[in-house]
């Protein structure tokens, strides 16, 4: 995963539900206008180091990751979906995909 795209993106997603290993977004359907939004769908965890799966509900607009707590700390993905400033957000994201800037 890209981690500039992951910041970007991160303003079509809200935490519904976090418990560790386990993060449910909602998915504002706006996501599917923007350049990048086949990243989402492309998440797996060949594509993502500590990532064991992700799940779409088209229903109710959710995307559910399975992460390994151990690989990727939670409390990021929580600061990452709440920060107004995208140069934090970039930070984070690069610290969650485990890469640098690109």
């Amino acid at each position: 995963m890209n981690p500039r795209v992951l910041a970007d993106l991160r303003k079509f997603l809200k935490v519904a539900d976090h418990t560790s290993g386990r993060l449910r977004l909602k998915v504002d359907l706006a996501v599917l206008r923007h350049p990048a939004a086949a990243q989402l769908r492309a998440l797996t965890p060949e594509t993502w180091p500590g990532l064991r799966g992700t799940r779409f509900d088209v229903f109710t607009s959710t995307l559910t990751l399975d992460y390994d707590p151990a690989v990727l700390p939670g409390e990021l993905f929580e600061e990452l979906l709440a920060t107004p400033d995208d140069e934090r957000a970039v930070q984070l994201a690069v610290r969650l995909c485990g890469t640098t800037q690109s």
